[in-house]
């Protein structure tokens, strides 16, 4: 029994470690996309419209049920912006949900640049969002509907 948790208690140790070497990454990250985002010529509105949303992307969606990096974060658009932002982000609503599609597109587009992310795949992530950008936007148009308490509805 002692033998078992000393091995669950290392294992979760790991776990910690591997989740704070991801969250240290994703923080640099986010960094280097700002002056990205600055030397592409933004402004500082536009800085302060997509930063927030690349970082609550890859800090707290991509680190909510696995660890996984940014990186490997580009095929689960769909699931964030169809489900899980229209859940857990108080401000979602149909406008917010295309500005983040566009945010997590700039920051996409900055990992492509950085050789973390292939044109293929920014072009599927694109080419989803433009197919399912409608859907999201209803979804989180009904979720913050207070007439609609049937959540089988939203």
């Amino acid at each position: 029994m002692k033998k078992t948790r000393e091995k669950a208690s290392a294992e979760l140790e790991e776990e910690e470690q591997a989740f704070e070497q991801i969250r240290l990454e994703n923080a640099e990250l986010i960094k280097e996309f700002a002056s990205w985002m600055h030397n592409q010529g933004a402004s500082q509105r536009t800085l302060c419209t997509h930063l927030p949303n690349a970082a609550f992307y890859i800090h707290k969606f991509l680190l909510y049920e696995q660890s996984l990096r940014a990186h490997e974060g580009v095929g689960s658009i769909g699931r964030y912006l169809g489900y899980w932002f229209i859940r857990k982000d108080p401000i979602a609503t149909p406008g917010t949900v295309k500005t983040t599609a566009t945010s997590l597109v700039k920051f996409y587009s900055f990992l492509v640049e950085k050789g973390l992310v292939t044109a293929e795949q920014l072009g599927g992530m694109r080419k989803m969002i433009r197919a399912q950008m409608g859907h999201w936007q209803e979804r989180a148009r009904r979720y913050n509907n207070p007439a609609i308490t049937d959540p089988g509805k939203i």
